[in-house]
């Protein structure tokens, strides 16, 4: 049924929030997953930069950067997060007690071989593990340690594109179609949710001023990035990939872990296992898919995504990732009425993302 604008709608801004979420899972997963924010005054943009701030936990593992026998009692470390003075730290099976930090020289001096453990000669390269305080009964109350939160920030990108329908359009006969003006309402709305699929997937961060783009995925990961350096993917890849997430403390609020991926990718993981398959001599149905993948870490749902690389795998958290409106600028169509010999309207949305803890998430690039 034709939808009728007429000249008191000139100007009125009517929200398409709900329609754009009706379209196809399949061209907008992200999105169809996320949704578009604005619900409530916290899923919302209040600003064109849009800041969070993420806690974290002081280091436990720092890499020895020179070398010293099993006799010796200073080491040099490339990071002194993890130590402090009365902490029992570890080597291979070496237990050491850490009695003072030089903050000038990056040196940590040692009592070796605690309760009763051998000392041993340390590499560079090795590692020292911090493990637990050295508690002392009767003891004062041990000097404090503060980690500020870590600001992070995502800016505002518009979305936007105007119906124009001339006159002579709107008045042909078109087949099949009973609102010319409204069909190619919806088109741009679906135009515009892809670029914003897009940007989600691949933006950059861009502002000067009054053109601004948006951080997105593929920007935010910086820690669990592998090279795959042409290789086929193989379930090892996976695995390897989530474990590098477990490392970091990726799993340990459970998470809704998916596994993004293009269609070559998606048929090259439907095709790991096909030699695996066990069919009934009953059985005239052929052809194999996956939907979800079991790795020693969890099991993922395959999101498959078009605009991913073909030659990408990307791990990650929905539950570390919002799509917010700036306050009051969610996909909405403002109808601009006659222009000349034309019938014009905009479609215009203005959104950040927002994507929590990179290290929690992990990607593989340079797949064949």
């Amino acid at each position: 049924m034709p939808r009728i604008y007429t000249s008191e709608l000139i100007g009125v801004r009517q929200d398409v929030v709900d329609e754009i979420l009706l379209l196809n899972p399949y061209q907008i997963p992200i999105i169809s997953a996320l949704g578009l924010g604005g619900s409530n005054d916290t899923d919302v943009a209040i600003s064109t930069k849009h800041e969070w701030f993420e806690d974290q936990l002081f280091d436990t593992k720092a890499v020895v950067t020179t070398a010293v026998a099993a006799t010796d009692t200073q080491i040099v470390v490339a990071s002194l997060e993890p130590f402090r003075s009365n902490l029992v730290i570890k080597h291979n099976d070496e237990l050491m007690l850490v009695t003072a930090v030089d903050t000038t020289t990056n040196k940590i001096t040692v009592t070796r071989g605690l309760s009763s453990t051998t000392p041993g000669a340390i590499a560079a390269g090795d590692i020292l593990e911090a493990m637990f305080v050295y508690g002392v009964e009767g003891s004062d109350a041990r000097d404090g340690r503060y980690k500020a939160r870590v600001p992070v920030s995502n800016i505002t990108q518009i979305f936007d594109d105007t119906v124009d329908i001339t006159g002579t359009a709107e008045a042909v006969q078109q087949y099949g179609m009973d609102d010319l003006y409204e069909s190619e309402k919806q088109k741009k709305q679906l135009e515009l949710a892809l670029q914003l699929e897009k940007a989600i997937i691949s933006g950059l961060p861009f502002n000067d001023g009054n053109t601004r783009m948006m951080r997105g995925i593929r920007n935010f990961i910086q820690t669990n990035v592998v090279d795959a350096g042409g290789a086929d993917l193989s379930l090892d890849m996976i695995n390897d990939l989530a474990q590098s997430i477990y490392q970091v403390g990726g799993f340990k609020d459970g998470g809704n872990y998916t596994v993004m991926v293009g269609a070559h990718q998606k048929r090259v993981i439907s095709n790991l296992l096909s030699d695996k398959l066990l069919l009934q001599r009953t059985d005239d149905v052929r052809g194999n898919t996956v939907k979800t993948i079991v790795t020693d870490f969890g099991e993922f749902d395959i999101t498959l995504d078009i605009n991913l690389n073909p030659d990408e795998l990307i791990i990650t958290d929905v539950n570390r990732m919002r799509i917010l409106p700036l306050r009051g600028r969610g996909f909405g169509h403002t109808y601009l009425g006659k222009k000349g010999d034309s019938t014009q309207g905009q479609v215009l949305g203005e959104y950040t993302f927002e994507f929590k803890q990179e290290k929690a998430h992990g990607r593989l690039k340079g797949l064949k």
